[in-house]
């Protein structure tokens, strides 16, 4: 990969927001995915360029190469390789409700930002700057999934089993309307951006919620089935977990709090769902993308990638920039 780590400006800015960006690292797919959104931030996020990243590799068997750790240093990411995830190991996501976890207890800030790693920022993200009536900002999920609609939904019975393990009142959790496929559901909140105060623990509580249920042998699934993540196919017993980690999140944050924010689908923006999106809403939102999730499209041929359209919103530097990281071949071919 070409990097462009060497030309970041190396000076912090004196009067730098309190906030710190988290996202989980570990060798293969997800070291360059991760590599690309610290640049990403150093490169484009404006007034947050320079604000604190931790880089987390919280399970055994999955260590950075050392370049990886060299360029890290250069793009001055906090690494930490602590085993935090001693209990879900074979369901990735959990790395991140773990790494949320101890940023929180451990680094303080007034604002954390948890941030999948197949992601990236293309412009300024104003909306981190929370404000003061605003405790936390999320996006909707994408799809319905294993969300609930209500007593009759085939998966409402594992969400009220997780409110009582929890200790949440089912009821408390209000209604919103997933993303693209618009069923309205009980509030579920896409993983891949999570925008919070850092002084209410709401990211404590997250794990504390969701390992709780995985102690429990709480599932939305009640069998394994076979679903693409941002880095590679999964039909193993983490397929029973999927959605889980999110509904924990949900979970954590009304019970902590009822000033919560829907971010405007500039954020966050699901780039492999973007054939189904309605096109009313691509055409007002896709040009000004401030921050997207390309899950798995790096892996695919450029030519197919909606990122690269002349409508879309790279520059011409993202567009050499993002040609020229995905050329190598590090994001791996499709299975």
């Amino acid at each position: 990969m070409t990097s462009t780590t060497d030309s970041l400006a190396v000076s912090a800015e004196p009067n730098k927001p309190d906030v710190g960006f988290v996202a989980c690292i570990e060798g293969g797919v997800l070291e360059t995915q991760a590599l690309l959104l610290f640049e990403s931030i150093r490169q484009y996020a404006g007034r947050f360029r320079d604000c604190d990243i931790y880089a987390l590799s919280p399970r055994t068997g999955h260590a950075i190469s050392g370049s990886a750790r060299y360029r890290l240093d250069k793009l001055r990411v906090t690494y930490i390789d602590a085993i935090l995830n001693t209990e879900c190991r074979g369901y990735g996501s959990a790395n991140r409700v773990a790494a949320a976890a101890y940023v929180e207890e451990v680094y303080h800030h007034e604002i954390l930002v948890i941030l999948d790693s197949d992601t990236l920022f293309l412009r300024e993200p104003g909306k981190i700057l929370l404000p003061p009536d605003v405790d936390v900002a999320v996006r909707p999920v994408d799809v319905k999934g294993m969300c609930t609609d209500g007593p009759a939904d085939p998966f409402d019975g594992y969400w009220r089993d997780l409110c009582r393990c929890c200790g949440v009142d089912y009821e408390e959790i209000p209604w919103t309307e997933s993303f693209v496929d618009h069923h309205r559901i009980k509030a579920s909140y896409n993983g891949g951006l999570v925008i919070v105060r850092g002084k209410l623990g709401i990211l404590q509580q997250w794990a504390d919620f969701f390992f709780a249920s995985v102690r429990q042998r709480l599932t939305p699934y009640a069998e394994e089935w076979r679903l693409r993540s941002g880095v590679s196919w999964i039909d193993s017993a983490a397929s029973r977990l999927w959605g889980s980690n999110q509904a924990a999140l949900s979970l954590a944050i009304w019970s902590n709090t009822r000033r919560v924010q829907e971010l405007p689908p500039i954020y966050n923006y699901p780039l492999h769902q973007h054939n189904q999106i309605d096109p009313g809403t691509v055409h007002a939102v896709f040009p000004h993308l401030v921050h997207v999730h390309y899950h798995w499209l790096f892996e695919e041929k450029l030519a197919s990638n909606p990122l690269f359209d002349s409508a879309g919103p790279l520059s011409l530097q993202q567009h050499d920039w993002l040609r020229s990281a995905t050329a190598d071949g590090h994001f791996g071919s499709a299975k």
